[in-house]
């Protein structure tokens, strides 16, 4: 490729911090330990997506994405990266150096809510009050249009437990607590699952809230991705297909001519709008789509980087090459360099990588190394071939 990419960004001007996940939080659920150690290396690569957005803000970022094998691979494709990185090992690490931060009146763009004191009470675009109200499932009920959203009630764990024994049809039981951002949902219809079955058996230790909502038969669903500017003003960037999920946990998506209706774009820059009005400034995006009965329903808001994000921002990169672009995750083994493996594809213009993201350079151990890219072909078929020949040619 020749050159850096441009495209239609949001740029702020402050430190970018993602939380690591708090070790008290978890001490006391066998679900919440397993999930701590998984949302490390989430939360750290969420980190990581923010080397591909084009601002030169100062990044606060876990040394598992901003290695220089990964910078090598991100710098191959034709993306740029901030030109200050603060790298950390552990999730101490990152609070030092965000508390560090703000002890120099830099301004902090969370997020998350932090749970570290000092961070709560720094300077940050937006206030950890206004992320946790903005993030919590519960606030769809303020910024959307009641005709959009799917019958739901808030109710406590013995509650849902009675409700879905005695409602059979099939149901989404979210978290609806004070601070639980995460992606936990729980499908009636699966309880036979284990996973599931054991997220359900530990319900008070997750939240003291929960929705319970009716399970949508969705025929697609977008990641609709809006940016609120420095100003207050609202953008809509486009919007990409949800690739289908096992569980409620974000695989890919999609970019191609499958967009969402106008009214829905509609209905949720209103939503959008009103939380400019609250003060949020930055991206952010809802999980929504249209049933098989053409129904048009909201489930999820997601006000910070999403997964999808970074691939609406870098559409152009692929799509004008390419009449379909999808992103999704490749696995291969920890401390490898991917770039040999991977440079004829990016050569080639197939492929551009986002994140490489290696728990092997960091404190949480040798798991599998993840990168987050995105193909071009003709069209998802062609897509998901050149998918496979890429997993294949790492993991040989």
């Amino acid at each position: 490729m020749d050159g850096p990419i441009q495209v239609q960004i949001f740029s702020p001007d402050g430190v970018v911090l993602a939380r690591p996940p708090s070790p008290v939080a978890t001490a006391d659920s066998r679900y919440l330990t397993a999930a701590g150690v998984g949302l490390n290396n989430g939360l750290d690569m969420v980190t990581g997506l923010h080397l591909t957005l084009p601002h030169q803000a100062a990044t606060i970022c876990s040394t598992g994405a901003s290695a220089d094998k990964s910078l090598r691979l991100l710098s191959r494709c034709g993306l740029k990266v901030p030109s200050d990185l603060r790298e950390f090992r552990s999730g101490a690490q990152a609070v030092q150096l965000a508390r560090a931060a703000a002890d120099r009146g830099e301004l902090l763009e969370l997020q998350f809510p932090p749970q570290d004191p000092q961070l709560r009470a720094a300077p940050a675009r937006n206030s950890p009050e206004l992320l946790t109200r903005l993030n919590n499932k519960t606030v769809l009920e303020t910024l959307i249009a009641p005709e959009y959203l799917p019958r739901r009630q808030v109710a406590t764990p013995a509650e849902v437990r009675r409700i879905v024994q005695q409602d059979r049809r099939p149901a989404v039981v979210k978290p609806a607590g004070a601070e639980v951002y995460s992606g936990i949902a729980i499908f009636t219809r699966r309880l036979q699952d284990r996973l599931n079955r054991s997220m359900f058996q530990q319900m008070e230790q997750v939240s003291d809230r929960w929705i319970v909502e009716e399970e949508i038969p969705f025929r697609t669903v977008w990641g609709i991705q809006f940016a609120v500017t420095a100003s207050g003003s609202v953008e809509y960037l486009g919007s990409s297909v949800h690739l289908p999920q096992p569980t409620s946990t974000w695989t890919g998506c999609v970019l191609d001519d499958d967009q969402p209706p106008t009214e829905l774009v509609e209905a949720l820059t209103v939503g959008v709008r009103k939380a400019s009005a609250l003060g949020y400034r930055g991206y952010c995006s809802f999980d929504a789509g249209i049933s098989r009965a053409g129904e048009l329903r909201v489930i999820d808001p997601n006000f910070r980087v999403s997964g999808a994000t970074t691939s609406v921002l870098h559409r152009s990169s692929l799509l004008g090459q390419h009449p379909c672009a999808m992103t999704t995750f490749f696995t291969l083994a920890p401390g490898v360099d991917a770039e040999p493996v991977l440079a004829p594809f990016i050569d080639r213009g197939q492929l551009v990588v986002f994140m490489h993201y290696d728990p092997a350079m960091t404190d949480n151990g040798l798991f599998p190394a993840t990168i987050l890219g995105m193909v071009g072909a003709s069209g998802r078929d062609s897509c998901g071939v050149l998918i496979a020949q890429i997993q294949r040619a790492l993991s040989s």
